[in-house]
């Protein structure tokens, strides 16, 4: 059985991960949703930390902004 050959990626661009986010009316948090730039950056056995520090980061915006 023959396999196809590996095709050639490197005249490929890689795409920006993640894509920059759109921002919102609210500067707290668009300042916590950009740390999401960071991931690229991160080891994957650092990404569950900063999503968990993001979404507590918004849940206290979100608890703040109730109050």
């Amino acid at each position: 059985m023959d396999l196809p050959e590996p095709r050639d990626s490197g005249d490929q661009t890689p795409p920006q991960w993640p894509a920059t986010a759109e921002p919102t009316a609210d500067e707290s948090v668009n300042d916590i949703v950009a740390e999401l730039t960071q991931i690229p950056e991160l080891p994957v056995s650092g990404h569950e930390q900063l999503y968990q520090r993001i979404h507590d980061g918004l849940l206290a915006d979100l608890e703040t902004e109730a109050d």
